[in-house]
């Protein structure tokens, strides 16, 4: 099975660019987040031309994840389980069981700058994904997450190691992650490829992108029996460039292939 996670950052700006990726690359379940888009305005025919069945929550021109899969998606969930006020219902969570494997998209909240409301919602929002993680490991054990984590989980996951404590790179945002890695998920690039698992973001400044100065914000964690299974994890940097007058996201989709 390979599954694609990818910020596409617009699916509404974008929505060539995924026709072409899914045309090409054929994942059997591609998770998208930052779709910005309504439900109302999801190209579903594109979508459903290509042979994929989508989930989508989206509320308007922020946040939006989907999943969008062509070996089945049943038991959907939308957002997290029970009841949740703001700003903890923003559409930043869906999941589904794809051909027997439990598949949970996350976006997870930028936090923008230390100490303010939107970096300690992002702490509390971690902490809430680490809850429904834990009862979603009661029901399965096979279990696929993935999504935009916008926490670099180690220093050495962004070019230049921070000297200082700040948002996505920050001790506090690490140790809310490393308590998800602690119900026995597995960070599955790393695992294939501890020495060099690949950055998923770029900034657009020129010559980034071609000096491999990015951030590893994009991960795929995986159970035990998942991590059993994967044969690789990584980013497939030539979607993170120009293709064909198609405008490319900041973000390079994270490829994962399970035996």
């Amino acid at each position: 099975m390979e599954i694609v996670s990818w910020n596409v950052n617009s699916l509404r700006s974008r929505a060539s660019l995924v026709e072409a990726f899914l045309a090409e690359v054929r994942p059997d379940v591609l998770a998208l987040q930052e779709t910005k888009t309504p439900d109302s305005q999801v190209p579903w025919k594109l979508f459903a031309d290509a042979g994929y069945e989508v989930a989508h929550l989206g509320a308007g021109s922020s946040a939006g994840v989907a999943l969008a899969s062509r070996v089945g998606l049943e038991r959907v969930q939308y957002g997290f389980g029970g009841e949740h006020g703001r700003p903890f219902d923003e559409p930043r969570l869906v999941a589904a069981d794809c051909d027997g494997l439990r598949v949970v998209n996350v976006y997870v909240p930028n936090g923008r700058t230390m100490d303010s409301a939107h970096w300690r919602f992002k702490l509390a929002w971690l902490e809430l994904l680490r809850v429904e993680l834990e009862l979603e490991l009661a029901e399965t054990d096979e279990l696929v997450v993935v999504g935009d984590f916008n926490v670099c989980p180690t220093p050495d996951d962004l070019y230049k190691p921070s000297k200082r404590n700040r948002n996505l790179v920050s001790d506090e945002e690490r140790a809310a992650l490393a308590k998800v890695f602690d119900l026995g998920l597995t960070d599955l690039a790393r695992a294939t490829h501890p020495d060099n698992p690949g950055y998923t973001w770029f900034s657009f400044t020129p010559g980034f992108l071609e000096a491999n100065k990015g951030y590893r914000l994009d991960l795929a964690l995986g159970s035990d029996p998942v991590r059993q299974r994967t044969e690789s994890c990584e980013p497939l940097l030539a979607w993170r460039r120009p293709r064909e007058n198609l405008t490319p996201s900041d973000h390079a989709p994270l490829h994962l292939t399970l035996r």
